[in-house]
C-alpha cells in the first residue's frame, strides 16, 4: 500500500501549518529508516507500506531548511507549485523571507516562496519533483474560475521555467468534483487531494485522485504514520462508497 504524506512551510516554532526544522528531522530519519520512500510513478515494494512525502505551496522554509535535510538523508519529496505566486528573482535576505507568512505572500510579498531558480536546482539535484498545485490556489469547485489556466495552464508555466510538464496535480486545499477530477486527468498522470485515508498504489479503485496524510503539526518522529489503522479503515471506507 501507499501513504501519501502532506506537509506545508518548515520554520522554527511552526504553527498549524508547518514543522519545526529539528522535528521535521527526526521525522524523516524515522520514514527513512521504516518505509520505502518514493515518488510519484516510481515502483512500490511490495508487502510494505511505502511512503511519498509532498510539500504543498512551495514555501522558501521547504528550500532552505527540508531541501538540504532530504539531500543528507537520501530522500525524495514532490514540491507543488501555484504558479501565480513564483517570481524568477527576489532581493529580501533569506531570514526576512522566512518570516513572511504565506497569507502575506498571496497579496503581494511574495518573498517567502521558493524563486524559479531555486525550484530549478532542487529539480535538478533529482532530490525534488515539482506537481502542479494550480496557479492562483483557488477554489476550482468556485464559480467563475478559469479552470483551463488553473490546470492545464498553469503546467505549461512550470515546463517553460523548468524544461518539463509536471506529471502530478495537487488540489488546492484538496477541493474537487468528478467533473474537474476528469478534467484534470487529461494533463496529469496522478492527481492528489486530502483525505486522510491509505492508497492501494499509484492507481486507487475507482481511478479517483490518491489521498494524502495530514503531516503538519507534528508531535512526534512518527507523526501520521503512528496510528495507521485509522487510515486503513478509511482506505476500505472509501472503496465501499465508492469515492
Amino acid at each position: 500500500m501507499l501513504a501519501v504524506l502532506m506537509y506545508h512551510d518548515v520554520v522554527p516554532d511552526a504553527g498549524k501549518y508547518a514543522n519545526d526544522p529539528a522535528l521535521l528531522r527526526a521525522h524523516l530519519e524515522y520514514v527513512r529508516d521504516t518505509h520505502p520512500v518514493v515518488l510519484p510513478g516510481e515502483p512500490l515494494q511490495p508487502s510494505k507500506l511505502n511512503v511519498c512525502l509532498t510539500f504543498d505551496d512551495a514555501h522558501v522554509g521547504f528550500f532552505h531548511f527540508a531541501y538540504p535535510l532530504l539531500r543528507e538523508l537520501g530522500l525524495k519529496a514532490v514540491v507543488g507549485v501555484s504558479t501565480d505566486v513564483i517570481r524568477e528573482e527576489t532581493t529580501a535576505p533569506m531570514q526576512d523571507r522566512l518570516r513572511v507568512s504565506s497569507q502575506a505572500g498571496r497579496n503581494g510579498n511574495t518573498a517567502c516562496f521558493c524563486t524559479w531558480p531555486e525550484l530549478r536546482e532542487m529539480q535538478d539535484s533529482g532530490a525534488v519533483q515539482i506537481a502542479c498545485h494550480s496557479a492562483g490556489h483557488v477554489n476550482l469547485t468556485g464559480s467563475g474560475v478559469d479552470l483551463d489556466r488553473e490546470i492545464r495552464g498553469a503546467g505549461e508555466i512550470i515546463a517553460d521555467h523548468l524544461g518539463r510538464f509536471p506529471n502530478t496535480y495537487v488540489y488546492p486545499s484538496g477541493l474537487l468534483n468528478r467533473r474537474i477530477d476528469r478534467l484534470t486527468a487529461r494533463h496529469y498522470l496522478y492527481r492528489m487531494r486530502i483525505g486522510a485515508a491509505l492508497n492501494h498504489g499509484w492507481r486507487n479503485p475507482g481511478g479517483g485522485p490518491l489521498y494524502r496524510l495530514q503531516g503538519d503539526g507534528l508531535h512526534d518522529e512518527r507523526g501520521p504514520l503512528g496510528a495507521l489503522w485509522k487510515p486503513r479503515l478509511r482506505y476500505y471506507w472509501n472503496i465501499w462508497r465508492g469515492r
